[in-house]
């Protein structure tokens, strides 16, 4: 945004109508930050897409309670244990790859999990009534003239 001027009084009145349009901008931010719900619109502002997509504040919010743990334990838990001696940028990717794992995780998925898990534990229907009802046989009928 380059102007060339041809004389001083040029310059001077474009410095002039910088200085207001400066005052005017600095008066708009005043204007929109004079109080906390004002504040707080500017920053959900912010959070939103234009593009139709949900916001960052509504993605965070809709998510259910064991996301919100898993995006918090995971973390901790990857780069306290794991990658305990390793540098800043290994533990910053690290953090950043788990938050986008813990967003997979949900209620349904470690239901899913816990009840495969107990599937394992759990004796089969069918197996129970096949031992107990089962006649034992010794090789010799029981209608047999072998006395």
């Amino acid at each position: 945004m380059e102007k060339s001027f041809n004389s001083l009084a040029e310059l001077q009145e474009e410095i002039k109508f910088l200085r207001v349009q400066q005052f005017q901008k600095e008066e708009a931010l005043k204007e929109k930050f004079s109080s906390p719900s004002a504040v707080f619109s500017s920053v959900t502002g912010l959070l939103k897409t234009g593009s139709g997509k949900k916001s960052l504040l509504h993605d965070a919010l809709g998510q259910d309670t064991i996301t919100n743990i898993a995006r918090i334990i995971l973390p901790l838990f990857v780069n306290g244990v794991l990658f305990k001696r390793s540098g800043f940028i290994t533990k910053t990717l690290i953090t950043f790859l788990s938050q986008k794992a813990a967003k997979q995780v949900n209620s349904n998925v470690v239901v899913g999990v816990i009840d495969k898990i107990s599937a394992i534990f759990k004796p089969k229907p069918g197996a129970a009534k096949t031992k107990s009802s089962r006649i034992r046989d010794y090789g010799i009928p029981p209608d047999s003239e072998t006395y």
